[in-house]
């Protein structure tokens, strides 16, 4: 499968710095509209992922009022099944894409490159 025909390249995301305050970066997912997003770090590696669950424990835990004290790491979730290398085989982007809406896509060095989503398989199939 040739997955540059349906990624999503990084410089038309919304994605997270491992640095990024907690308070600044919860009002960003905020103005975006996603559930979660993906987070790297200063070299463009590939972290894990963010959601608004993990922004709400950590209200619940310290209080709206202390966000600024942590940063995205403090929270963020490994997800080592949410992330595939740019030479992934069709049969594992069908695979792992069924129980999320997408798919970080790294490099052999875990750069972030960008992601496949769910709709654009399903747009990809019906061609």
């Amino acid at each position: 499968m040739n997955i540059f025909g349906i990624l999503v390249p990084k410089q038309m995301l919304t994605y997270l710095n491992s640095n990024d305050p907690l308070d600044k970066a919860v009002e960003f997912l905020i103005e975006s509209g996603y559930s979660a997003v993906p987070v790297i770090d200063d070299n463009g590696i590939y972290l894990g992922i963010v959601s608004e669950g993990d922004f709400l424990r950590k209200v619940m835990e310290y209080g709206k009022e202390n966000l600024a004290k942590f940063i995205v790491s403090d929270i963020v979730k490994l997800d080592e099944d949410g992330a595939v290398l740019n030479t992934v085989t069709r049969q594992e982007v069908y695979e792992k894409i069924l129980d999320r809406n997408f798919l970080s896509v790294v490099d052999d060095r875990r750069c972030f490159i960008g992601i496949i989503t769910r709709k654009s398989v399903i747009i990809e199939l019906n061609k």
